[in-house]
């Protein structure tokens, strides 16, 4: 089979062959403006939302921190004080810090009512220390006399019952709030 240049170039076989045109030039090259603003667009709108759950994820753990620590703080400083007399045990009794207690040292405190109005923050010991790693947090007591008839109710003189309110805070915010009721004809500690 000796075949000749020529012979390939003939139109019969040309005819025969397929052609394969390539096409130069004209062509797409890359992405157009408007497929490239998509593009941010959607890429924007997918990291806000990324954004938006990751601070949803850190708002709901620092929140899981208050559930777990506001209330251990309002339980402590409550047992401190239904552990105390409902009455000053030495001086005549009064409503308030007796003489030598105004210090405010509550490792003095002695009765219910020595507690009312004090707040202190970050939260101590019984002793005056600073309880580690609180930095934020707070504590408040008020103290008074309740109505027989509605304990949520202030009396102005004493009905032989006090209400105690505790309240916990986490930078600024109220975080737990604790009552108890404390009567006189409850034993001595």
């Amino acid at each position: 089979m000796n075949m000749k240049r020529d012979s390939l170039t003939s139109p019969e076989i040309a005819e025969s062959v397929p052609r394969i045109s390539i096409h130069r030039g004209g062509g797409r090259r890359g992405f157009t403006l408007v497929e490239a603003v998509m593009s941010m667009l959607i890429v924007g709108l997918m990291l806000v939302a990324a954004l938006n759950t990751v601070g949803a994820s850190r708002v709901s753990q620092s929140r899981n921190a208050e559930q777990a620590i506001g209330p251990g703080l309002a339980e402590d400083l409550m047992a401190e004080i239904l552990s105390q007399y409902y009455q000053e045990p030495v001086d005549t009794p009064g409503f308030g810090r007796e003489a030598g207690e105004n210090g405010g040292e509550r490792s003095m405190w002695d009765d219910i009512d020595d507690y009312d109005s004090w707040s202190k923050s970050p939260p101590q010991n019984k002793d005056g220390t600073d309880i580690p790693d609180l930095a934020g947090w707070g504590r408040a007591v008020t103290v008074c006399w309740a109505k027989s008839s509605d304990l949520s109710k202030e009396n102005a003189s004493d009905t032989g019952i006090k209400r105690i309110d505790v309240a916990v805070t986490h930078n600024d915010r109220v975080v737990t709030k604790l009552s108890a009721i404390r009567t006189i004809g409850w034993p001595a500690p």
